[in-house]
């Protein structure tokens, strides 16, 4: 027993010291059911020796290994993938990956490895080894003198096919890199190279590598510095070239195309080439592309070409898009350049190019002419996912119209971000496989048709930043279409006239985002009725409750309305999201930064909002306003209910006292006297309790409303309002002419005559806009309102068409009374509506 315990403490006290915790290591197994061991982020110092034996994989990144010593992997003969990325590995001895003879990948990336110290033996062992990335290690400290590449030590490495490493200054790859015959991938992953000491990469510098290599990465050189024209005149067989982010400037870079003078590539990426950074005669920053310029380019058969952020401002004729062969194009991406637009020169060029590049599948024309912050670039190599003028002494002028033809291959086309204003355009499509469709944030005179054909294979489209009043999307009938975008596109003023603001069938429409729209209802609009809805965004606008239509899309399982005026949900509204939860089975809802309300009236909605099954994203987060007006976490109050809201119960037995204290009254006053002066007393009791409430709240008014008019409307104030409001009723009124002092300033007087009255009254007529206060008086009417929410804002509306209504009354026409009244009593006669007008408005002044 005694030696079983000694070898158990000596087993445990071996793997201690070898920074060995087995049980911190987790196996998994990827696609083709081998073994991996998955050891990051354990704190291992040294590597563990006890792990499975026929491990395919082992993955050791971001763990504190400093060294790697001798026959640290001998156990694991059958190892396929190692990868030590991101360690403090510094020292690698000579026989540290001896018995890794299976070893095809090794990542030592982004570790303190100075690889010019390495012992040159050290890769003997990796006689198969396809992949070594050893980028992202130590620099030289010494920039100025030559860094000489140890190429004895990567010559044993006769079957490598993908080498990454990083670029410094001087560079010098010697003899031994020809032994690398197999090599097809050069990837200089950290580039340190700048325009210092004459500093430039010769013809000579890449002599010593294969001929057939296929792929050469020299990205993110963020200083300029130069290379002469016959740098790539060794790899004749190159099909990928990437220089992205690498400031080179596009002229250096288009002249170092002429090896490959019509042959073949699969991609040239040349993605921000150039920076403002640049700006000497040789190479400005302005870049206008010629026939000279482009007499490489042109000629080779290139698969996906990136251009964007290029820092090209203009381009001549039989240049930019006078490819040799368009028919080879498949990615064409042009974005983020200051391109014109406006010339009839170049849309023709544009469109000649779409008729040629038949076999083109996306192609990006977007954030031109002006210089955008932050453009979203696409991917050359997965485009899929969204990741000053020099001046112009001849113009042309634009045709009438212009008819862009979309290639039938095209299934990503952009077009956002473009600021020009062509008189009109369309879009025609053949055969189309478009799935992708963004002609978002542009300026046009008249929005692009698209005839039927753009919409069979349609599946996303973003049409934001476009008022929708001047959309002239036809209506297309879209099958497939999934996603539509529809931001920042003026829907509320559609709305408001009565428009149908879109016209399309869609009939699986899945996801749609209105946001930032200055909407406040879409109970009228019949756009939303989509079956299949799952995902709806309607944050950033002005919704004060949510829309009831939301209850009828019974497949919904996100809604978004962050960003409004939401104060709480009714409980017709609950009952109902309850149903769609039920047959969802879960449903996301996001209220954030809405003006969520806790007091007693909306204590139902607090605890339903606690016991039911929706999600509510960040809902631990939610503020809402308490009674005086302070601000409370929300899942504080609903764990506190006793606590906030004791006193409930004490309001609605007050509530109920007033009921019976109005009855009694009701039985024990004559029935004649009550008949004859009913309004008198109970407008009489009415003012008197409101007056104590009002003192009780600190509010005092001068005034019972503040009216707002134009002159035209003076005669019938004086003749039929003032005897009715003041004489009959007894209320006072504030009139500007009659009320304010001459001496006073005459925005601040009007400002405290509005906040000293109780109500605030627009009497509106057609030419209530041409006067000079009509605007000012509604905006601070909007803000004492908001500010004490007792305010009524009540409108006289006299011989005026809804559509000649201010813009400021109709957006906040969900808080607002409409009167009819006619400017001429005469017209009224003995119209029994007409006395009802006068009798609601007596009621609504009377009332809070």
């Amino acid at each position: 027993m005694k030696k079983t315990v000694n070898i158990l403490v000596l087993s445990m006290f071996i793997a201690v010291a070898n920074g060995n915790i087995v049980s911190s290591c987790r196996y998994e197994r990827n696609i083709q059911h081998k073994l991996i061991a998955n050891c990051e982020n354990q704190g291992f110092t040294s590597v563990p020796r006890n792990l499975r034996r026929d491990i395919y994989e082992l993955i050791l990144s971001n763990n504190p290994i400093h060294m790697l010593t001798n026959n640290s992997f001998t156990n694991y003969s059958q190892m396929e993938r190692l990868i030590l990325t991101g360690n403090n590995i510094s020292v690698i001895q000579q026989d540290a990956f001896s018995g890794l003879n299976l070893l095809k990948v090794l990542k030592v990336n982004d570790n303190l490895i100075n690889i010019t110290t390495i012992p040159h033996g050290v890769f003997r062992h990796l006689s198969n080894l396809a992949v070594l990335d050893i980028s992202r290690n130590k620099m030289p400290l010494d920039t100025n003198i030559p860094f000489i590449y140890p190429d004895v030590t990567f010559s044993t490495l006769t079957r490598l096919q993908n080498l990454s490493m990083d670029l410094f200054m001087f560079p010098v790859f010697r003899s031994g890199f020809t032994a690398l015959q197999d090599l097809k991938v050069l990837n200089f992953a950290t580039c340190n190279l700048h325009n210092s000491s004459g500093f430039k990469l010769f013809n000579s510098t890449f002599e010593n590598f294969s001929p057939d290599l296929k792929e050469l990465y020299i990205s993110g050189c963020r200083n300029f510095f130069l290379m002469e024209h016959g740098l790539l005149e060794h790899f004749p067989n190159l099909k990928v070239l990437d220089l992205s982010k690498s400031y080179v400037h596009l002229y250096q870079a288009l002249r170092i195309l002429h090896p490959y003078q019509d042959k073949n590539m699969s991609v040239i990426n040349f993605h921000r080439i150039s920076d403002n950074s640049i700006n000497e005669n040789n190479f400005p920053y302005s870049v206008i592309i010629t026939e000279e310029l482009m007499k490489y380019l042109r000629t080779i058969c290139i698969e996906a070409l990136d251009l964007s952020k290029a820092g090209i401002v203009d381009y001549q004729q039989k240049s930019l898009f006078s490819f040799k062969r368009p028919e080879c194009i498949k990615t064409f991406i042009i974005s983020a350049n200051r391109l014109p637009s406006s010339t009839a020169d170049h849309y023709f060029q544009v469109v000649t190019f779409f008729k040629s590049a038949i076999n083109m599948k996306v192609y990006d024309f977007s954030y031109l002419i002006v210089d955008y912050f932050h453009p979203v670039y696409l991917d050359v190599y997965h485009p899929g996912v969204l990741n000053h003028f020099p001046e112009i002494t001849e113009t042309h002028k634009i045709p009438p119209h212009i008819t862009f033809s979309i290639p039938s291959s095209i299934e990503f086309l952009r077009f956002t971000h473009i600021q020009i204003a062509f008189t009109s355009a369309s879009f025609t499509c053949a055969n189309t496989s478009l799935k992708y469709l963004d002609v978002s944030y542009g300026v046009y005179q008249n929005y692009p048709d698209f005839t039927d054909d753009c919409g069979k294979q349609l599946e996303y489209l973003d049409i934001s930043g476009i008022p929708v009043t001047i959309i002239t999307f036809p209506s297309i009938f879209m099958p497939k279409l999934s996603v539509l975008k529809v931001t920042n596109a003026r829907i509320d003023q559609v709305i408001i006239k009565g428009k149908q603001w879109m016209s399309f069938r869609a009939p699986n429409l899945r996801k749609i985002d209105i946001s930032f729209n200055n909407l406040w209802t879409l109970e009228e609009t019949t756009f939303l009725d989509q079956p299949n809805i799952t995902h709806l965004n309607m944050s950033n606008n002005l919704f004060r409750t949510i829309p009831s239509f939301v209850t009828k899309l019974q497949k919904l399982e996100s809604l978004d309305l962050s960003n409004n005026l939401i104060s709480s949900i009714g409980e017709t509204l609950r009952c109902q999201l309850d149903k769609v939860v039920i047959s969802n089975h879960s449903l996301i809802l996001n209220l954030n930064n809405n003006a969520l309300v806790c007091s007693c009236d909306t204590l139902d909605f607090l605890l339903w909002f606690a016991k039911t099954k929706i999600t509510f994203k960040n809902g631990d987060t939610y503020n809402c306003t308490m009674s005086e007006g302070k601000q409370a976490l929300l899942k504080e109050v609903i764990k506190n209910t006793a606590k906030y809201f004791s006193d409930c119960k004490a309001t609605i037995w007050l509530q109920v006292g007033i009921i019976l204290v109005g009855s009694a009254f009701g039985i024990f006053i004559p029935l004649s006297l009550l008949y004859n002066y009913r309004w008198k007393i109970i407008l009489y009791m009415y003012r008197k309790v409101r007056h104590v409430v009002e003192k009780n709240l600190h509010e005092n008014y001068m005034y019972d409303a503040y009216v707002s008019y134009e002159d035209r409307s003076v005669t019938w104030i004086q003749k039929f309002f003032l005897p009715k409001i003041e004489e009959k009723w007894g209320l006072k009124v504030c009139l500007h002419d009659r009320d304010l002092l001459p001496g006073d300033p005459t925005a601040d007087a009007k400002a405290e005559s509005i906040q000293q009255s109780r109500h605030v009254v627009f009497i509106i007529t057609e030419h209530f806009t041409e006067g000079k206060w009509g605007r000012f008086e509604i905006e601070r009417a909007k803000y004492e309102k908001y500010t004490t929410n007792f305010r009524k804002i009540i409108v006289i509306l006299q011989n005026i068409q809804i559509k000649d209504i201010p813009d400021e009354i109709i957006n906040i026409s969900n808080d607002v009374y409409f009167i009819e009244l006619p400017l001429d009593e005469k017209e009224a006669g003995d119209n029994p509506d007409y006395q009802s007008q006068w009798l609601r408005l007596k009621a609504l002044l009377y009332l809070n």
